[in-house]
C-alpha cells in the first residue's frame, strides 16, 4: 500500500485534496451566496473524482486483470483437488451413514434380546417365590409367606436394569478428520409460519421483508404506495448534470 500512495499521480491528487478539503469541510450554507460556494465546492468535487479515475483507472484495469489471472489460476490448480474432496467426502459419509444405521440396528437388537431375557428371568425368579410362598402359606407360615408376597411386589416394582454388550459392527473412525452434522431449516408452509407469527407461537424475526420487492413497489408508486405495515420513503441527493449555466 506504502508504494501506490508513492506514485506521482497520487501525490499530486493527495496535495489538492488537503487545500480543497479545508474549504470545502469548513463551508456552512446559510444565504445564497454560501449556497453559491457550496454547488461551485460540490461540482469542483465531482471534477476531482473524474478526474482520479482518469489518472488511476488505466493502472487500475492493470492490476485488476493480474489480479483476475491469479484468481482463474489458483482455482485451475484448486478444481481438481476440490473435485477429489467432494467425490470423498460422499464416498465416506455415505459409508459411515450405514455402518451408523447397521450399529444402531444392533444396538437395539441386542437391548431387545437383553430385555428379553431379563424379563424371563425376572418371571421365572416371581413364580418361583410365588410357589414357595404358596407353600409357606401351606404349611402354616402366614408371617413368612406374606413376606415373600411382599419381596415378589417390590421385585416387580423395581426398573429393569440390563447389560447390553457392544455391538460388533466397528464404529467408524477418522483420523486427522471428522464428519459435522449441520441442520437448516426448510419453510415448508409460509402461510402457517405467518399464523403462528401472528399468534405469537413464532418470533416475528422467523419472517423477513423481501426489501427488493417492497423497494421496486416505492420507486414505482411513490407516494402511492399502500401495503399495510409499510410506507413510502423518499430522500434527496445531489448530483452533477454536466450542464453549466450561461
Amino acid at each position: 500500500m506504502e508504494s501506490l500512495t508513492n506514485l506521482p499521480e497520487v501525490q499530486e491528487i493527495e496535495q489538492a485534496k488537503s487545500k480543497f478539503l479545508t474549504v470545502a469541510l469548513s463551508t456552512k450554507v446559510i444565504d445564497h451566496a454560501s449556497l453559491e460556494l457550496g454547488n461551485q465546492l460540490f461540482l469542483q468535487a465531482d471534477s476531482a473524482l473524474k478526474a482520479i479515475d482518469d489518472k488511476l483507472d488505466p493502472k487500475r484495469e492493470l492490476a485488476y486483470r493480474a489480479y483476475q489471472e491469479w484468481l482463474k489460476l489458483i482455482k485451475e490448480l484448486k478444481d481438481p483437488y476440490l473435485k477429489a474432496k467432494a467425490y470423498l467426502n460422499g464416498q465416506i459419509v455415505d459409508y459411515k451413514r450405514e455402518q451408523d444405521r447397521k450399529r444402531d440396528e444392533e444396538q437395539e437388537r441386542l437391548r431387545q434380546e437383553a430385555l428379553k431375557a431379563e424379563a424371563a428371568r425376572r418371571k421365572e425368579e416371581e413364580d418361583r417365590k410365588t410357589q414357595e410362598a404358596a407353600d409357606l402359606e401351606a404349611a402354616g407360615l402366614q408371617e413368612e409367606a406374606q413376606a415373600l408376597v411382599d419381596e415378589v411386589i417390590e421385585d416387580i416394582g423395581k426398573p429393569v436394569e440390563v447389560y447390553v454388550p457392544p455391538p460388533e459392527t466397528a464404529k467408524v473412525k477418522l483420523d486427522g478428520a471428522s464428519i459435522r452434522e449441520t441442520w437448516s431449516a426448510q419453510v415448508t408452509d409460509l402461510r402457517a409460519l405467518c399464523r403462528a407469527v401472528a399468534d405469537g407461537k413464532a418470533p416475528l424475526a422467523y419472517i423477513e421483508a423481501n426489501m427488493t420487492a417492497l423497494n421496486a413497489q416505492a420507486r414505482s408508486l411513490k407516494k402511492e404506495l399502500n401495503i399495510p405495515g409499510v410506507k413510502s420513503v423518499s430522500s434527496q441527493s445531489m448530483s452533477a448534470t454536466g450542464r453549466r449555466a450561461a
